[in-house]
């Protein structure tokens, strides 16, 4: 298998662009969930909301940085042919879901930014350092970005329940094995 994309299946760089992002999306689901579960002065599996926050904050500025390279990659490569088992009708909706996937993936990670600098919460990154601040303290940015945050949250798991579930028909379905195209260390 090589770096680059074959016309009958993903590189290694694709695919590991694409698992960095689902893994890390996973990673903030389940911070999110817990982060927001507890109070202030609470602890979960050992870490304080705090932690838990900065975290989530440094990982989504990481994700960022992926779905940067994974759009420029996807860009500047070609794309396998598609799928022999897909309708036509699955290559409109899988065009349609992944441009609105792109869209959440950029947008989550910005209206985050948006939402904790501009509510004057500021990233502390990795709790290594602080990275400087570009926003002014606005309360209807804050809002804004926290909305629209929340939102795409809600947005991704619909467009992620689409294609997981068009991955299962083809997969346990139709038998056409199409998951093998993405999954790591397939041939």
């Amino acid at each position: 298998m090589g770096l680059a994309n074959s016309s009958t299946r993903y590189g290694i760089v694709t695919k590991t662009l694409h698992w960095l992002v689902v893994l890390g999306f996973l990673n903030q689901y389940v911070v999110a969930k817990i982060m927001t579960a507890i109070e202030g002065n609470e602890f979960a599996l050992g870490f304080s909301q705090g932690s838990l926050y900065n975290w989530h904050k440094s990982i989504g500025l990481v994700i960022l940085a992926v779905v940067v390279i994974r759009y420029t990659w996807r860009k500047t490569t070609r794309l396998p042919d598609w799928a022999k088992g897909l309708a036509d009708w699955e290559k409109k909706l899988i065009h349609l879901y992944e441009k609105m996937l792109y869209w959440a993936m950029f947008l989550m990670p910005l209206s985050g930014y948006l939402f904790v600098e501009s509510g004057g919460f500021g990233v502390q990154f990795f709790g290594v350092t602080r990275l400087p601040s570009f926003l002014p303290r606005n309360e209807t940015l804050a809002w804004l970005g926290h909305t629209v945050h929340i939102i795409t949250g809600y947005a991704i798991v619909v467009f992620l329940t689409l294609h997981i579930g068009l991955v299962i028909k083809h997969q346990i379905f139709d038998k056409d094995r199409i998951l093998h195209r993405m999954l790591p260390f397939s041939q």
